[in-house]
């Protein structure tokens, strides 16, 4: 599922006590560093509606309890280990209808999931973090799409280095990552060679287009600084999906206060994709990847509440995957593009361009969040939202002729309120969506599509 730039935010935010976040103590001995392991994790349970008439008739629904349990030892001369086990259970509730049991989408096919997704090891210092094995990271096109108990994991080496200043607010046992560096200008380098999706118990070499690949590689940079009154931040991603696809992808930052309780900021973006050895080969037919995606934010502020106008453009390029399409083979629907929601984006409708209005709200003194979206999408080669099948021509769903100029209405929300006054780390959230595909010169049930889905979720981390 696509996760929007607001619900990027929530679940970030919600994950991050999985993760271990105390940093390990450096210890004297091999000794002290096992007696200074910090133990973490979380327990919960999800609840899951989907309800789509153009692609099924009948309403799925899930039911999952389960959680993670993570264990990172104290460094000893720089070297630390950490560990993480997660799992969720269906407990059946659905099994007994068929028609109707969704639990895949939490559980995985079996009613029940269970995985090591973190053993590593790792070397730190003040400007290196080194990591090799199991381990999460998180970038634009390669990350953990954190909508179940089991973030998707990766197995290689990953590192980042502090070229400029020194990072001082992640926690070394986070997700690797560039995005809360403190550093002036910080690299990333990693080479996965399989990963761990969110539907499975086990690693594979395969990936959401191949049944097998020889993994990726990435390299991205970070570069923040202020100007006068202007804070900004610049960064710059390349990825090479092995035998389907190379991936630049750019973004730039910039925010400036325009009073003691506002501040105006903006952001621009661009992906720009095309092939890596001999292209996509959906359904046993190569196509090219050419694909170019443009984005852009603008909003405002004020105290803990903001709004931006966001907006995307994608041109055609006719013979291409998707006639233009992106491909994405290591995260959900994209879910980096500005105007993504939860089922659709532009990087996976293909061509065509999308205009919307997202914010933040706070209430009831901070323990409720909002984040409201609202996208309209017009795609040169609609498919009535279907972006989970590929084997049609030119990678689109199987025996559907996508057509031209449809029109999606998506509205996104989400609420999340913090339960600390009752139990610390204690916490409800509701994630919803709602869309209808139309083309007005089409009179079609697949195009007319409504769909709806639910996301409940209660958790407690400790």
């Amino acid at each position: 599922m696509k996760n929007s730039c607001s619900k990027a935010a929530f679940f970030v935010s919600g994950m991050l006590p999985l993760a271990g976040l105390a940093l390990p103590a450096h210890a004297q001995s091999l000794q002290d560093a096992l007696k200074q392991t910090t133990i973490s994790g979380q327990v919960g349970a999800y609840d899951f509606t989907y309800a789509n008439a153009g692609h099924g008739a009948d309403t799925k629904n899930a039911f999952a309890v389960g959680g993670n349990l993570n264990l990172h030892t104290g460094a000893f001369e720089g070297f630390s280990v950490g560990l993480g086990g997660y799992t969720g259970q269906s407990l059946g509730l659905y099994s007994h209808n068929p028609a109707h049991d969704g639990s895949s989408e939490l559980t995985s096919r079996t009613h029940g999931m269970q995985s090591l997704r973190e053993a590593y090891l790792q070397y730190e210092n003040s400007f290196l973090e080194v990591r090799g094995g199991r381990q999460f990271i998180n970038t634009p096109y390669a990350n953990q799409d954190l909508y179940t108990f089991s973030p998707r994991a990766f197995t290689g080496v990953s590192g980042v280095i502090n070229v400029i200043g020194q990072n001082t607010s992640d926690a070394d046992s986070a997700p690797m990552s560039l995005n809360s560096s403190t550093a002036t200008l910080s690299v990333l380098a990693a080479r996965m060679f399989n990963y761990n999706s969110r539907y499975s118990s086990t690693f594979t070499d395969g990936n959401r287009y191949e049944a097998k690949s020889n993994g990726f590689i990435v390299f991205g940079s970070k570069y923040q600084n202020s100007f006068q009154n202007i804070n900004y931040a610049l960064q710059g991603w390349y990825y090479n999906f092995y035998g389907l696809a190379q991936l630049f992808y750019g973004q730039a930052d910039f925010s400036t206060p325009m009073s003691s309780t506002s501040s105006l900021f903006g952001s621009a973006q661009v992906a720009s994709e095309g092939n890596s050895g001999d292209g996509y080969t959906p359904n046993g037919v190569t196509y090219k990847v050419d694909a170019h995606v443009f984005g852009g934010k603008l909003g405002m502020s004020f105290g803990d509440d903001n709004v931006a106008l966001i907006g995307s453009y994608s041109p055609q390029s006719y013979n291409a995957f998707h006639h233009g399409g992106m491909i994405h083979p290591y995260n959900d629907n994209s879910g980096t593009t500005f105007t993504d929601t939860m089922q659709v984006g532009i990087p996976d409708l293909g061509p065509g361009y999308a205009y919307g209005i997202t914010g933040t709200i706070m209430a009831l003194n901070g323990k409720l969040k909002i984040n409201p979206t609202y996208v309209e999408y017009n795609a040169d080669y609609g498919f009535g939202g279907n972006t989970f099948t590929y084997g049609g021509a030119y990678g689109f769903p199987t025996g559907m002729t996508p057509i031209h100029n449809e029109s999606i209405h998506v509205i996104d929300a989400g609420f999340t309120y913090d339960l600390a006054d009752v139990l610390k780390g204690l916490s409800v959230a509701w994630d919803t969506d709602a869309a209808f595909a139309q083309n007005s010169s089409t009179t079609n049930v697949y195009y007319e599509n409504p769909y709806f889905s639910s996301r409940f979720y209660l958790k407690y981390a400790f």
